[in-house]
């Protein structure tokens, strides 16, 4: 009974030990220009890719970002993980 039980438990950990990156779920850009209606709507915002690419610009050159960058780094940093997932989504 416990060569059962190892042998289910190897396989179980074998199966987990792969070296390929999963990727879980797919990055969604985020980065919306804000107006009146994205505040106070709660639906998703539909937003033309030009304003949604300016917007992200804004953001990426703002002073918020480098007082954000100064105070947190890249760890645990919202504004660094948004970008970087408007920068995998347009690839």
């Amino acid at each position: 009974m416990r060569i059962l039980i190892a042998t289910a438990a190897a396989l179980a950990l074998s199966a987990c030990a792969t070296t390929e990156p999963v990727q879980l779920a797919q990055a969604e850009c985020k980065i919306h220009p804000v107006t009146t209606t994205s505040v106070t709507d709660t639906r998703k915002p539909q937003t033309e890719e030009t304003r949604q690419r300016m917007a992200e610009m804004e953001l990426a050159t703002s002073s918020y970002r480098f007082r954000n960058l100064q105070q947190n780094g890249y760890n645990m940093n919202n504004v660094e993980d948004a970008l970087r997932d408007c920068q995998a989504n347009s690839r």
